[in-house]
């Protein structure tokens, strides 16, 4: 098993040990390069991590991995490795609060429109053997994506419909009477004041609600594990409220379900539905403190962190702009697709989330402040902002403050940039604030990250 972390690079030169089995891939492969590639939902522009090693001649050996702004675990294929990739800030005893953020983000519920892609588990792929004391933190942001879906579901009110009932009537009949059941149950057995009858009631008792209701029920087996996090009781928490949601629906057992509910006021039910059944996957592999066994089988799984910022930083920008329409997400303009547009009385900016560690004491690359300077050049963005006139319209990078770079043997290219700091222009977030003296009207601006910290 490999272990890296996200934002992770690795260039070593004539070093055997650069990590576990690399003189054996070298001895078992007649090739002078072997490469290898992981991609998010097989799009060829997301990787999530490479390697390549070099032989040269049979002493000579070199190896380059890079990791990107993808956590999970996965194996290469073409060298027969697993690889583990975890959150991580440069301190070994700080660790990205991944589930926190998600829970944080998740509070709009705006951003329940925009979870597709933002996680792939291979459920069909080969499971991976992995330590049983390595917690996967697939698990965990499963049940926190669930229960915040299932709670914005209670919190609007679950969805009622039709459903057949059949019970065993006491001196009455409705609906229709299942005949070969009744001569069966009642009337052989000289129950002659029963009836058993098939009818249609309208409530909540659907079988989509027994569904949902079922995978909470498994839900507190799969946290077992976590009761010692920092997020623990926050889980718990959704649950218990969750959970009061259902009280007039029955308990049943499911293994999967296969639904798809089209009523556009309930869409979010297809995703709780989908996120329910990889819970119901996990289950049975579930890495109990009790259970003794050393390992357990996992999925392989990735985690996109730069959709997951997006996210967050949504978040916030609502919290600080609250008003309809002051923020508004994923627009498109002329084929292009904008992170985000405020427009208020005071302010009037394009905004772009960067999950960039480089930008703590880096400065916007010549790409990056090509594409955002292109966005605040449409025609249909001053047209959306209500700007007749030729004013630039500022530009702001929103970065991730207290997350570094984790570049081992590398020499980083950083483009060259002197910073104003503490401008007096406009801030879109309570945090330190930057203005670029290279590009007019373009704006760093800070977010801390939760993190947790091990001793």
């Amino acid at each position: 098993m490999l272990f890296l972390t996200e934002h992770f690079e690795y260039y070593q030169s004539n070093h055997i040990s650069a990590f576990q089995k690399l003189d054996s891939w070298m001895t078992y492969f007649d090739k002078p390069i072997l490469e290898d590639q992981i991609h998010f939902a097989n799009d060829k522009s997301k990787k999530c991590v490479s390697i390549k090693l070099h032989k040269e001649g049979f002493v000579g050996h070199s190896c380059d991995i890079t990791s990107s702004y993808y956590i999970g675990l996965d194996r290469f294929k073409s060298l027969e490795c697993n690889v583990y990739i975890e959150p991580k800030i440069n301190n070994s005893n700080l660790q990205l609060d991944y589930i926190t953020m998600l829970l944080e983000a998740l509070k709009e519920p705006e951003n329940f429109d925009h979870l597709e892609r933002l996680i792939e588990t291979k459920l069909k792929d080969k499971w991976i053997e992995i330590k049983s004391d390595l917690k996967p933190i697939l698990t965990p942001f499963l049940i926190a994506q669930f229960l915040s879906l299932v709670q914005d579901l209670v919190r609007k009110g679950l969805k009622k419909s039709y459903y057949t009932v059949q019970e065993n009537l006491n001196s009455k009949i409705k609906g229709k009477i299942l005949i070969s059941q009744q001569i069966k149950q009642n009337l052989l057995k000289n129950k002659l004041t029963k009836t058993i009858c098939q009818y249609q009631e309208f409530g909540f008792d659907t079988e989509i609600n027994q569904f949902l209701k079922y995978v909470l029920s498994v839900i507190p087996n799969l946290l077992s594990d976590f009761s010692q996090e920092k997020q623990f009781d926050q889980l718990q928490e959704l649950l218990h409220y969750c959970n009061g949601g259902f009280y007039q629906v029955i308990n049943k057992k499911f293994k999967n379900l296969n639904h798809t509910e089209n009523n556009p006021f309930y869409l979010n039910y297809n995703q709780a539905i989908k996120l329910g059944n990889q819970i119901l996957a996990l289950q049975d592999y579930n890495i109990s403190s009790k259970n003794q066994q050393v390992t357990a089988m996992h999925p392989p799984f990735w985690i996109d962190m730069s959709k997951l910022f997006e996210l967050y930083v949504f978040k916030q920008l609502k919290q600080e702009f609250p008003e309809e329409g002051q923020v508004k997400y994923h627009e498109k303009h002329n084929r292009q697709e904008l992170d985000y547009i405020i427009n208020t009385p005071n302010l009037k900016a394009v905004v772009d989330a960067k999950y960039k560690p480089r930008y703590v004491n880096g400065n916007p690359s010549m790409d990056d402040a090509r594409q955002l300077s292109g966005y605040t050049r449409l025609n249909s963005v001053y047209r959306e902002l209500g700007i007749n006139d030729d004013t630039l319209i500022p530009a702001y990078f929103i970065y991730p403050a207290n997350l570094y770079e984790n570049i081992i043997n590398a020499t980083t290219k950083i483009e060259t940039d002197i910073l104003e700091i503490n401008t007096t222009s406009k801030k879109i977030l309570k945090s330190n604030l930057r203005k670029s003296s290279t590009y007019r009207e373009i704006f760093l601006q800070e977010v801390e990250l939760p993190i947790n910290q091990y001793l």
